[in-house]
């Protein structure tokens, strides 16, 4: 346990600082170069991307914690579906795993047949099925 624990912690820091280096980055005015329309898009695309990756990674840092979190609870390595043992080598590949494998197939599964209807709440429709 104690070596998972230390690589969270390392992914914890790298991430840390590439939060902060994505942040200082987008929020630093570019060079006010006299330019053409092109080049104004494409920094703009470059800024949104920065700004996605860095949801993302703010997102994988709370999984971190939770991780961290379930090892100091003595409850790290528990399926949170089904309460069995998360395999050692399921935590190796991806330390911060709230799911076994089966349950995490199965989550997908769902989430690839379920979608979010605004009135009626989530409904289930298959892919190739789609409601007029």
């Amino acid at each position: 346990m104690k070596t998972i624990k230390d690589m969270l912690l390392k992914m914890r820091e790298n991430l840390a600082q590439e939060i902060a280096r994505r942040s200082r980055a987008t929020t630093e005015p570019g060079a006010q170069d006299i330019g053409d329309i092109i080049d104004s898009v494409s920094e703009e695309r470059t800024r949104e991307m920065d700004m996605i990756l860095t949801d993302r990674e703010k997102r994988k840092l709370r999984q971190i914690n939770d991780a961290l979190d379930k090892i100091e609870e003595a409850t790290y390595g528990l399926c949170e579906e089904c309460g069995v043992k998360i395999p050692k080598a399921r935590l190796k590949v991806l330390p911060f795993a709230k799911y076994c494998v089966e349950c995490q197939e199965k989550n997908e599964r769902e989430e690839k047949y379920t979608r979010e209807e605004p009135d009626e709440g989530i409904k289930k429709v298959p892919m190739g099925e789609v409601e007029e």
